[in-house]
């Protein structure tokens, strides 16, 4: 069989088990023949174990990446129905841009003012004991687990939703798991989230968002917020953290941009 290469994000997916028959045959092909591809997916396991001891609370078989499906051929009318689509997609948002201002909050929360936020986001790469910093430079593949901390208020209570912005300007929720799910954080100690998050190909940018308020957070509107947001920096991160305090005003608000490299 000719040579065929492996990346490190199939090799990351064939490592959690994200990959088709096909695949699965080719990554364990090229292993059989590739020391240093061998030698790769062994860091890889030892990354892991690295892992598993520092966040014993995650579970393995929640981390998650964006969905991979297979293509097939379109009917023309579903083609016909698709482009009908994109046209929908391209232009309503613009129009509502243009024409609305961010999904509204009916109740907004007062929060801490700039320089004043009590809230904190970390992420952390798999296999490193240290957090990321702002602007850190990470890859197609990596795994990262993220985790906050926020400070009890008068109210004893505190509420948040935390999201991350690719630069395909897709929206992932990370907290609350589902949209059902309380919004309620634990106040007063770093608390990492039940899932685990692998990286998939989007590109230059995945910047999270934290936004905490002292009563209960619609997360739907937070999402809509989200979205709209998404198209607002869309191939400028540098505007992520201007336009979401704008976005989410009265609410605190950290950000954490990670650049694809």
């Amino acid at each position: 069989m000719s040579n065929v290469h492996i990346n490190a994000f199939l090799l990351e997916r064939y490592h959690i088990g994200e990959v088709t028959p096909e695949e699965k045959f080719l990554v364990e092909d090229a292993l059989a023949r590739d020391t240093e591809l061998a030698a790769s997916l062994a860091d890889l396991d030892r990354a892991d174990r690295d892992f598993w001891q520092r966040f014993p609370h995650v579970t393995p078989n929640v981390i998650r990446a964006r969905p991979l499906g297979r293509l097939r051929r379109p009917s023309p009318l579903v083609w016909g129905i698709c482009a009908a689509a994109v046209v929908l997609i391209i232009v309503l948002p613009l129009f509502i841009l243009k024409n609305t201002s961010y999904a509204t909050f009916d109740d907004r929360i007062k929060g801490s003012s700039a320089g004043e936020n009590s809230a904190e986001l970390s992420v952390y790469l798999k296999g490193r004991d240290a957090k990321l910093p702002d602007q850190a430079g990470i890859q197609t593949g990596n795994t990262i687990q993220l985790a906050y901390r926020v400070q009890p208020e008068d109210s004893g209570e505190r509420y948040g939703v935390i999201f991350s912005i690719d630069g395909r300007s897709s929206v992932t929720m990370h907290y609350p798991y589902s949209l059902g799910q309380s919004t309620q954080l634990v106040a007063g100690k770093a608390v990492p989230l039940d899932e685990a998050y692998t990286l998939d190909d989007a590109p230059d940018y995945e910047i999270f968002f934290l936004v905490v308020g002292d009563k209960p957070l619609p997360v739907n509107n937070v999402l809509n917020t989200a979205r709209q947001l998404a198209l607002q920096i869309a191939g400028q991160p540098q505007e992520a953290l201007r336009r979401g305090t704008d976005a989410f005003k009265d609410y605190e608000l950290t950000v954490l941009t990670l650049r694809k490299e």
